[in-house]
């Protein structure tokens, strides 16, 4: 057995009641693991399986995680109602609370991961929460754009910075393929709708500001030059989780004729986001049996602005990936 424990700080949000959700219908065999890369690492490296996972965490609203699904209202509720009632039972521990020891001997966990899911903005915090991993000797995930002072996690194995979902992922997809077919980017338009708790903070001008910077930093790299580049997240109420991203290129091809590309893609920020949490927390555990310390760089395929800096190739990010997974 190989039993992790996973504590959310931010449990009631979007991102974590899906995160939680979609474990326990995948525990009881009522979904397939679409978009979780570690699934063919389980038996080969003894990754946690569904009914090794156990979840708790911290949030101020105090609802019991089934509420908090059905108020984010990511998975419709006839999803739901298989695993109302283990999700209904677990409920947050009031903020910053050092329960992580008694969670450990509670469970019989070889592995705790503490996983940020705070808001934007919410530094200090999250800062606490890192202390809290490191206190324990628990792997941090930070999936966040808040400052976690990663010196502190120096002896853990730790990921992070600032989840890489949609339009960003897509961009380090789209970038290396542009440059590699030999096109020159002279422009790249990009903008969100987003109407949820995270567009709410992200799309005003100061909370959002360290989103903005992690979207718009990694095209140059990728690139080898700057082109002229604009970002925008802008709060958009109706349509709640469910975002929208347009993206507008201009290129110069052959000749110096010009290309235009125009993207457009919407699609729930969650879905994309909590498999990759689970991944990381399942890639993590592995990193502490094999005594992993420090950032793990191999990691930064799930980030926008990952610890260490570039490769933002997402090619590049996923060989550093499968290479340290060869490699165990």
């Amino acid at each position: 057995m190989n039993r992790v424990g996973i504590c959310i700080a931010g449990l009631d949000g979007a991102v974590a009641s899906t995160m939680v959700a979609g474990a326990a219908l995948l525990k009881r065999g009522l979904t397939q693991p679409i978009a979780l890369l570690s699934e063919p690492y389980v038996p080969s490296h003894q990754l946690a399986r569904w009914n090794e996972i156990v979840f708790a965490g911290w949030d101020p609203r105090g609802e019991d995680l089934y509420a908090a699904a059905l108020r984010n209202a990511v998975i419709p509720p006839a999803t739901l109602r298989p695993v109302q009632r283990a999700l209904a039972a677990l409920k947050p521990w009031p903020a910053a609370a050092d329960r992580i020891a008694a969670f450990r001997r509670q469970h019989n966990l070889d592995t705790v991961i503490v996983l940020n899911l705070l808001p934007t903005g919410e530094n200090a915090a999250s800062k606490q929460y890192a202390r809290l991993a490191a206190k324990h000797g628990c792997p941090f995930v930070n999936f966040t754009p808040n400052d976690c002072d990663e010196q502190q996690l120096r002896d853990v194995p730790f990921a992070g910075r600032d989840g890489k979902t949609g339009q960003t992922w897509l961009k380090s997809v789209l970038a290396p393929a542009l440059r590699d077919r030999g096109l020159r980017v002279t422009g790249w338009y990009s903008t969100n709708l987003l109407g949820n708790e995270d567009g709410k903070i992200v799309g005003d001008p100061v909370l959002g500001a360290a989103k903005i910077r992690d979207k718009s930093q990694l095209l140059g790299e990728m690139l080898g030059y700057e082109p002229f580049h604009t970002v925008r997240i802008e709060y958009f109420p109706p349509r709640g989780d469910t975002k929208e991203s347009w993206d507008y290129i201009e290129a110069d091809g052959f000749l110096g004729l010009p290309l235009q590309f125009r993207i457009s893609v919407q699609y729930r920020d969650s879905i994309l986001a909590a498999p990759m949490c689970l991944d990381l927390c399942r890639f993590l555990a592995l990193a502490a049996r094999r005594g992993e310390r420090g950032n793990q760089r191999w990691l930064s395929l799930y980030f926008k602005a990952p610890y260490g800096g570039p490769p933002h190739d997402f090619f590049r990010q996923e060989q550093m990936l499968r290479q340290y997974l060869a490699a165990v």
